[in-house]
């Protein structure tokens, strides 16, 4: 999948210019619902009756009641002549009535962007696939991949698999616990799976598969892993620096939006029966120094194909200068974005953004996993998405009313390439 450009748009004619300024103001809420009736109105007629293409209008920043009365003109006009006709419909935002009736919004104001991707299509994997969650996931929580992804995946006609991990734990102890549902596929007649692995799954699926881990590399045909700290989270690393320092208070204020997050009451961590073994633990397999020693000594398998993506969202959708050079080298020029739409990261995520992105350092990153840290085998690119749209978590609207992104469509296409390259 590769990058999708916005088509180019010219300067328009006067009537369009007229008519589209109206429409952009209204729909920003520049007019009263009366005045913003008059410009839809005036940009319909002028679409229908002249079947010129309002994506080509200028800019434009006020809808005066003067303007809105020209526009009533235009109609009226129009009504005069005897044309009448009704313009296609578009993918609006109903919840805003100002958008009933857009044409032209070049800023995505009331039009939702086509999906992200090429529309699905292919046959079923070879191989079936097995999801693999990431930290304090269960099939039941937030954090698991969407029920839609799921329910797709299975009409579409693969055989799937969601596993289920212990939520805190090492890589050690949650692969095992992912190894036992790949038995059973095993013992079932089939002769390899495909894991598909999100967050801290992705470094679970890397142990099942190493020849230093479980050496199930005679058992998986492909790894795939979305968003995974495959270098570390540096909010994990700050957290385990305060409690070995035996400064409770200090990993509870590092940790605390980190913990709350991820659904964890921060007690475990620094209450008074001391801090949780197993949440300690994944919280120390997911630092960034914790991956150093991991990535050292499990290496991969070379019979199994492995390939990964990675996610980028921003604070309010908002980046300081430079932050599209930033995340093309850091996505190596594979970014899946309509011109660079930025997605709005989750507000949750904000607190801890800084810390991830390494300061003034700026990564990109989707609010735990930086871009570069996804990167694992094969690159595939990176989506507009934070660390729960990409498995279709919180803002589940699809696709996403700014960027495009639609999470199942991604995970549908990513089947489907896994069987076209016969897995």
């Amino acid at each position: 999948m590769g990058t999708n450009d916005r088509p180019s748009r010219s300067k328009g004619r006067l009537a369009i210019a007229t008519t589209g300024a109206l429409l952009l103001s209204a729909s920003l809420g520049g007019c009263a619902v009366p005045n913003a009736t008059d410009c839809d109105r005036a940009v319909d007629a002028v679409e229908t009756c002249t079947g010129a293409s309002l994506e080509e209008a200028p800019y434009s920043a006020t809808c005066e009641p003067s303007e809105a009365a020209h526009a009533r003109e235009i109609v009226a006009e129009l009504d005069r002549s005897g044309c009448e006709g009704e313009a296609p419909a578009v993918d609006s935002k109903a919840d805003n009535p100002l958008c009933l009736g857009t044409r032209w919004d070049p800023l995505r104001v009331c039009r939702n962007p086509p999906p992200l991707g090429e529309a699905p299509a292919g046959e079923a994997t070879r191989h079936p696939i097995v999801l693999a969650h990431g930290f304090n996931t269960t099939t039941e929580n937030f954090w698991r991949f969407h029920d839609d992804i799921i329910d797709a995946l299975r009409e579409d006609g693969h055989r799937l698999v969601a596993g289920d991990v212990p939520a805190f734990n090492t890589p050690q102890v949650r692969a095992e616990a992912l190894a036992a549902q790949v038995d059973a596929l095993i013992e079932a007649g089939h002769e390899k799976v495909n894991l598909v692995c999100f967050s801290m799954g992705g470094i679970d699926c890397r142990y099942l598969v190493s020849p230093a881990g479980l050496g199930y590399g005679d058992r998986v045909a492909s790894v795939t892993t979305i968003s995974a700290p495959h270098q570390g989270t540096a909010v994990a690393d700050m957290v385990i620096e305060a409690l070995e320092a035996g400064d409770r208070i200090g990993a509870g204020d590092a940790g605390r939006w980190l913990l709350e997050l991820f659904g964890v009451q921060a007690s475990r961590l620094y209450g008074q029966d001391g801090a949780d073994v197993a949440l300690v633990a994944a919280l120390a397999s997911m630092s960034e120094r914790g991956m150093v020693e991991f990535n050292a000594t499990h290496v991969d398998d070379p019979r199994v194909d492995y390939q990964s993506w990675a996610s980028a969202s921003y604070a309010g959708g908002l980046a300081l200068p430079g932050w599209r050079g930033r995340l093309e080298e850091a996505c190596q020029g594979r970014v899946l974005t309509h011109d660079f739409e930025r997605d709005v990261m989750f507000a949750a995520f904000v607190p801890t953004a800084p810390i991830v992105a390494h300061g003034r350092e700026l990564r990109p990153h989707d609010g735990v996993s930086t871009v570069e840290g996804a990167r694992w085998g094969t690159f595939r690119g990176c989506v507009p998405a934070d660390h729960l749209d990409v498995v279709g978590q919180v803002n589940d609207h699809r696709p996403n009313r700014r960027t495009g992104w639609d999470y199942v469509r991604f995970y549908r296409n990513l089947a489907f390439d896994l069987a076209a390259r016969g897995l």
